[in-house]
């Protein structure tokens, strides 16, 4: 059996942009006090409205607060540990079958999980596979030995969510967000302009449209017609003005992140640089293209399970601090890992299994005797 280890791994994830994590739930905003509503009117914008969790107020009701959910981030990280192992077999020429890529992406082969019983040799295999023991998944469904939590604002009324969960070095006068949901959220109204209706850049457009005076005049017609029609919302077939309304989390707000593991020092070297890569390259929620989801991964600490601080300074500008001393030992086993990962090993643990053959039928002899 692999030898395992207990560690947390404790940060402040901060959102330095304005965050908008997509809520398929419909809503609408007054133009009078630029509030959310939920009410079908005309007067009120379309409003793209971001994911929040209700909580339990001490005092009783409820509270929203804004959340980036558990499985976003592990999804993330996932990824990024897929392709440190991909980028591995891509370094030896090696390549997998599709069904093990898809299985190192998103932990699922297929949409139909093996159902047969694992057995304690396989637990063991995959247990001390450095990808399948930290992450897990494939058609056995195996364990992912990783959790994190649903990341939420520290508040009055998310207090109670942290426990054993929270940062060892919370500060409440820095950290703690104001506990009135409208304070951590804004709406901003997002406009979508029609050049030629507002008759913008028209010498550029006259010089590059085909038979622009007969075209412009065509299309002009056509919206003005829809907004007779209509003068409130025009006619979208004609026209590419639109307004849109957006809500988003201010910039500024630390959500405290925690990570448990029950792994090996390989996988948690693996882990670390999945967490290095996810914090180089993300941007959180939609709207990126923007200037949204900027995030810093600030504070970072290790500790074991009973909350002894095992490393410190482990992340400095929102980067893994390769040369740490604690980070050093797992970092190293996950090389030696690394060396012995091969294309073959993974296909084999995340194969199918294989279709038992058809008996074969009788001949009309046999029936007939």
């Amino acid at each position: 059996m692999a030898t395992t280890g207990k560690y947390r791994i404790h940060a402040f994830l901060r959102n330095l942009s304005p965050l908008h994590i997509s809520s398929p739930e419909s809503a609408r905003l007054s133009l009078a006090d630029m509030k959310s509503v939920y009410a079908e009117s005309k007067e009120h914008l379309p409003l793209k409205m971001t994911q929040k969790l209700s909580v339990l107020a001490p005092a009783g009701g409820t509270r929203q607060v804004p959340v980036i959910a558990a499985n976003n981030i592990m999804g993330r990280l996932r990824r990024h540990g897929a392709k440190i192992v991909c980028d591995v077999l891509k370094a030896r020429g090696e390549r997998i079958k599709v069904g093990t890529y898809m299985a190192l992406q998103c932990g699922a082969v297929n949409g139909i999980p093996d159902g047969r019983d694992v057995t304690f040799a396989e637990y063991a295999e995959a247990r001390a596979n450095p990808y399948i023991g930290l992450f897990g998944g494939g058609p056995r469904m195996m364990r992912r030995y990783v959790r994190t939590f649903n990341a939420v604002p520290y508040t009055d009324a998310t207090a109670a969510m942290f426990g054993r969960t929270l940062h060892p070095l919370f500060d409440e006068a820095l950290h703690k967000a104001p506990t009135e949901s409208y304070r951590l959220t804004q709406c901003w109204i997002m406009s979508r302009n029609d050049d030629l209706r507002d008759l913008v850049n028209v010498a550029q457009a006259s010089e590059v449209i085909e038979s622009f005076e007969s075209a412009l005049a065509a299309r002009q017609a056509a919206i003005i017609d829809a907004a007779a029609k209509d003068r409130e919302q025009g006619d979208p077939r004609h026209g590419t003005r639109s307004f849109t309304a957006l809500e988003f989390v201010i910039p500024g707000i630390y959500f405290p992140v925690c990570f448990e593991l029950d792994v090996t020092e390989a996988q948690l070297g693996l882990f670390l640089m999945a967490l290095d890569s996810f914090c180089a390259s993300e941007r959180l929620g939609g709207h990126v293209r923007n200037g949204f989801g900027a995030f810093s991964f600030t504070d970072v600490i290790v500790t074991d399970d009973d909350g002894r601080t095992l490393g410190k300074n482990v992340f400095a500008n929102s980067r893994l601090v390769a040369n740490n001393k604690f980070v050093q030992v797992p970092l190293a086993a996950w090389a030696k890992a690394a060396n012995k990962l091969h294309a073959e090993e993974l296909d084999r643990l995340f194969a199918l299994p294989q279709e038992p053959k058809a008996k074969k039928g009788k001949s009309v002899a046999e029936e007939v005797a």
